[in-house]
């Protein structure tokens, strides 16, 4: 149960709980102080009253049945701040026994001894060595045989505040404002949780949003609340700055795979007048396989890190153009190109030259891969998905993550190839939201599957 304490409403809900709890006591603790300050008979009355309760509910009596206070009823130290008062006295009775401690004035003795017990509660001042006091009897309502008095308390405002907030605690008073301050505090958690995480919802939504190409997409930060304005700026400043590095990545990579097309073209013109044969068709092998290389760098260059412009697009038209394309390279290897496509058009959302791109990869890729396979498949559906189905070597299931990105080749590949042609491909389904399946073709091969998003 690590969860609570991760919350940002649960040190809240703690310092609400320990703050209203100070509050509670300090307002009321002044409270006290302020009316008892202000009027001396009535911290006596206090004090007189308190003791008087707690005398009675510490009534008790010993294995042999004599009357006694229970020494658990009440505190020794309230006991001991009023046995400090030398006019301190209590007297107890449960109607067959009397217990008393200290001295009763005698006209004292005859006011408790006269008061009726039809009367419960009965308050009287008298006067002991020149000093007035307060005297207070009480009679059990339950059993009015039960009867205690005290009286000759002087007790200091701090004694008497102690006193008072002690002898309400048998009544349950603190255990309902223990109640009422959890509930409460539960409940302002609540709420300052939901406050708090509304805007941190916002932002996270803003942030999810971001689809990680570098076209200046920020978090807004209008209406942020200013808490998290420092975590916005720090994280739209990253933003910027992965931006400015992918920017000149793909800038440096774009103008190199530029750089190079036009000597390696001006090379394969001149690798032509080399007179031996052998030397000349390996030369030439890797001077194509360096411009195809550099041309598939160009593409990705030109697909990683920019939005592309959609429009609505027939993919089977895309897929009879490129297969048309490669129909006299795949009959110079003695293949054959199978496309199944519906007659209807299926419309999708999309780039057509970026699809195009990806189209062109995973056909070249096929035949370059067919070995001595006969036909290459190239298949539409109407659920928005594309396949192209070779019987080559395959992918093993264990590389097909690994060979979509960039300069990856699967060990079943026996012939040359630059290792992004899978790259670009993801590339492609990536900025249109869709993505790349590799299957094991029946029969041995790879079936690359391209599933588009639904049309919107």
């Amino acid at each position: 149960m690590k969860w609570p304490f991760r919350s940002i409403a649960f040190p809240v809900a703690c310092l609400l709980i320990v703050g209203m709890f100070v509050v509670m006591v300090l307002s009321t603790v002044l409270t006290l102080g302020v009316f008892l300050s202000t009027n001396t008979q009535s911290g006596q009355r206090v004090s007189t009253d308190a003791f008087s309760k707690l005398i009675r509910s510490s009534m008790d009596h010993d294995s042999n049945g004599r009357l006694r206070l229970d020494p658990k009823g009440i505190s020794t130290t309230i006991m001991g701040f009023a046995e400090a008062e030398p006019s301190f006295w209590y007297l107890m009775s449960d109607g067959q026994e009397t217990v008393s401690h200290g001295t009763i004035p005698v006209s004292v003795d005859a006011i408790i001894n006269a008061a009726p017990s039809e009367i419960f509660a009965s308050e009287f001042y008298y006067t002991s060595g020149g000093e007035r006091y307060l005297g207070l009897r009480l009679v059990d309502d339950r059993n009015p045989k039960v009867v205690v008095a005290v009286g000759g308390l002087s007790l200091s405002y701090a004694q008497t505040i102690f006193v008072a907030l002690w002898s309400v605690w048998p009544q349950g008073l603190y255990h309902l404002l223990g109640l009422v301050l959890i509930t409460t505090a539960t409940i302002a958690a609540v709420i300052v949780k939901r406050t708090i995480a509304a805007p941190v919802r916002k932002v996270v939504d803003s942030a999810e949003r971001i689809d990680g190409l570098p076209n200046g997409r920020r978090i807004p930060d209008g209406d942020t609340p200013a808490e998290l304005r420092p975590m916005v700026a720090a994280f739209n400043t990253a933003l910027m700055r992965i931006d400015n590095a992918f920017e000149a990545q793909r800038n440096f990579l774009a103008s190199a795979s530029h750089e190079l097309r036009t000597p390696l073209t001006k090379l394969r013109i001149k690798l032509d007048l080399v007179k031996d044969v052998e030397v000349r068709e390996m030369l030439i092998r890797d001077a194509t396989r360096l411009a195809s290389i550099v041309t598939t760098s160009l593409q990705l260059a030109r697909l990683s890190g920019q939005s592309l412009a959609f429009t609505s697009v027939d993919l089977t038209a895309i897929v009879r153009s490129a297969v048309a394309d490669h129909v006299p390279r795949a009959i110079k290897q003695g293949l054959e190109i199978e496309l199944r496509a519906p007659q209807a058009e299926v419309v999708i959302s999309g780039s057509e030259a970026a699809i195009r791109v990806a189209l062109d990869n995973l056909i070249s890729n096929a035949i370059h891969h067919a070995q001595q396979a006969e036909t290459v498949i190239v298949e539409v559906l109407e659920t928005l998905t594309l396949k192209v189905i070779d019987h080559g070597p395959g992918v093993p299931a264990e590389e097909r993550d690994a060979v979509l990105r960039p300069f990856t080749r699967g060990i079943n590949t026996v012939s040359d190839g630059t290792g992004m042609g899978l790259a670009i491909v993801a590339q492609v389904m990536h900025a249109h939201g869709g993505s790349v399946l590799l299957e094991e073709t029946p029969g041995g091969g790879l079936t690359v599957c391209l599933i588009f998003p639904p049309h919107s």
